[in-house]
């Protein structure tokens, strides 16, 4: 029999994400019906049927156990593309957007540079400080497991900051980082212009400082940002150093970014709103996995959308994910994104749940870990106050998170944080 520090139990639907998880698992969630499960020092031991519980689980004498009935539990959510660590605010840039300004206009006369000037006066205390604030954030909305970028330092020093504020704050909270560097956002006013010089420094001395700290590298590869050459040659130096790759791209137009980043082996494309039909085969030919951001859309007054059902019907693996961040994306809420791409990208709720969790984990290179309910992964799951796992999508911007479990620790109770005595990522 097996023991175990945690158990769920009497579930009316346990989304496993998993088929294969038990022989009583349904359709492509992978659905429980009145199921359970147990962890033992934040790993899944056992899950299936409440009648097989107390054959298979014996409760460790000061275990956690709840019990959900008429609730949805689901994995924690995986949002495979964030910007948390900033300094500053670009509310004047959502207020100027609705008058007319466009986004393009935007990063010539401001916008991220905004971002940059503020990040790089505060002080990596002060930026753990706003990120351990925006971590809890996350976890109230469920989200267990993120991707966390740099690029608002954009010097070799202020990327190491950013960098090591990351490291410092995966050890201050249960949620669990990705740290990817994306010195690669976009050429600093400090290189006048001139992208090569600015690639080359970062090619030959910022990336083998990253190297300790950050396990992607990421490029904005779109107008405005790094052609497809200076693109391929970071990413390309990245993969020399055993990085893995990620990539916004095709976000503002049509752009070789999208096919390169597969060509390279990139875990994911980001953005990807202006795909021709040459891209989508070669993220299906590549395995890479398309990231949608429909608030990011939503956010800047556009009505162009990423390809969803084209990418799907292709075979891509499609994820979606917040893209948190001070200019164009203010929010945290996967709920809402979930809302949003079956409004505006024609996804059904399973495929945007799925989309939230196991494909957002493989985006980030974690699915062997994360963002599905089975045996051998990190306890990390949300309890929603719902009956229905369609329900979700269907309450528009709402908040339906009532318990959040991370490493088989409840860190989130009737909606608000629980102050553990260590951390559990």
């Amino acid at each position: 029999m097996l023991s175990a520090d945690f158990a769920v139990f009497n579930v009316d639907q346990l989304i496993t994400m998993a088929p294969a998880a038990h022989p009583a698992a349904s359709g492509p969630l992978g659905i429980v019906e009145r199921g359970a499960l147990a962890a033992q020092n934040g790993k899944i031991v056992w899950l299936g049927p409440m009648d097989d519980f107390h054959d298979n689980v014996r409760l460790d004498a000061n275990a956690t156990a709840i019990n959900p009935h008429g609730r949805v539990v689901l994995p924690g959510f995986v949002d495979p593309h964030t910007h948390p660590i900033f300094a500053g605010s670009r509310v004047n840039d959502f207020y100027r957007r609705a008058l007319g300004e466009r986004y393009q206009e935007q990063l010539q006369s401001g916008g991220i540079m905004e971002t940059v000037r503020a990040t790089r006066a505060a002080s990596e205390d002060a930026l753990i400080d706003a990120g351990f604030c925006r971590a809890e954030g996350f976890l109230c909305n469920g989200t267990t497991t993120i991707e966390a970028k740099t690029g608002y330092g954009l010097t070799g020093e202020d990327e190491a900051k950013s960098l090591r504020a990351l490291t410092r704050l995966q050890r201050l909270t249960p949620l669990k980082i990705v740290p990817a560097f994306l010195g690669g956002h976009v050429v600093p006013a400090d290189f006048a212009g001139d992208g090569d010089a600015y690639v080359a420094r970062l090619i030959e001395e910022w990336l083998p400082q990253a190297k300790d700290m950050a396990s992607i590298v990421d490029v904005w590869a779109d107008d405005g940002a790094f052609s497809e050459e200076q693109s391929r040659r970071i990413l390309g130096a990245a993969r020399d150093l055993g990085f893995a790759l990620t990539a916004h791209a095709n976000e503002l137009g049509p752009h070789g970014g999208a096919r390169m980043a597969a060509e390279l082996g990139a875990l994911s494309v980001d953005h990807a709103v202006y795909l021709d039909d040459r891209d989508i085969a070669a993220l299906a030919k590549s395995g890479t996995v398309a990231v949608l951001l429909p608030a990011t859309t939503l956010f800047l007054g556009s009505d162009t959308y990423a390809p969803a059902r084209r990418l799907l019907d292709a075979g891509v693996r499609v994820a979606l994910g917040t893209d948190y961040n001070p200019g164009t994306s203010f929010t945290q809420n996967m709920q809402l994104v979930l809302s949003l791409a079956v409004l505006k990208l024609g996804m059904s709720a399973e495929e945007v749940l799925r989309a939230a969790t196991i494909n957002a984990a493989a985006a980030v290179g974690m699915e062997d870990r994360v963002g599905s309910l089975e045996v051998g992964k990190f306890c990390d799951l949300s309890i929603f106050t719902v009956d229905d796992y369609r329900s979700i999508p269907y309450h528009l911007g709402a908040n339906l998170v009532d318990t959040v479990v991370a490493g088989g620790g409840v860190v989130v109770q009737d909606g608000k944080t629980v102050l553990l005595s260590a951390p559990r990522a």
